[in-house]
């Protein structure tokens, strides 16, 4: 299992200033990934601000499991087989989903197809997004951390090539799939 301690900021934008930031970086590929969530039919990840989903991508199946840390996110993450309620029962993640849920089963809620690209920087890897989820498409620009730096500054600059600023303005692709049903 792999354990991180995600540290990302993120902004949607208009398609336009997507479009123009986007072309500054010569040398990527956006690739698509559908992300699937799941939680209890009372919603108890959620209740407790967490996260799990199922993410498909070039025929891989990767869970993630987010629960809240100081700063960021702690990221639990396993490989399986398939996309199924199933599979976190066998999954590496189940013991940490056991302390968070006790036996509840987890139904899937949504899915968010994602095209995404993504640029590596030095310290921080600068993801283009491309978001379809329930009839709504979204532009989301995120910079997510790789090392402790002061990722907010580095973020601005990046946005002031197409005169963006950074302000928390877009809940995670989760909340908002599930409030547009």
């Amino acid at each position: 299992m792999i354990n991180n301690l995600e540290v990302e900021y993120k902004i949607l934008v208009n398609k336009d200033s997507f479009e123009k930031l986007s072309a500054l970086y010569k040398d990527k590929m956006f690739v698509k990934q559908t992300n699937y969530y799941y939680d209890t039919e009372t919603l108890n990840l959620r209740n407790q601000k967490c996260a799990l989903r199922i993410r498909e991508k070039n025929n891989t199946f990767l869970i993630t499991l987010k629960t809240p840390a100081s700063k960021g996110h702690h990221e639990y993450e396993c490989y399986v087989k398939e996309n199924s309620p199933e599979v976190f029962k066998t999954s590496e993640i189940k013991d940490i989903l056991y302390q968070l849920i006790k036996d509840q089963p987890l139904i899937e809620l949504g899915k968010c197809v994602t095209y995404r690209a993504v640029v590596e920087l030095d310290k921080a890897e600068l993801c283009f997004d491309i978001n379809e989820y329930n009839g709504i498409t979204d532009y989301e620009i995120e910079y997510e951390q790789t090392c402790d730096h002061d990722g907010i500054t580095v973020f601005n600059q990046i946005l002031s090539q197409v005169n963006l600023k950074y302000e928390k303005n877009c809940a995670s692709k989760i909340k908002r799939t599930l409030k547009s049903k």
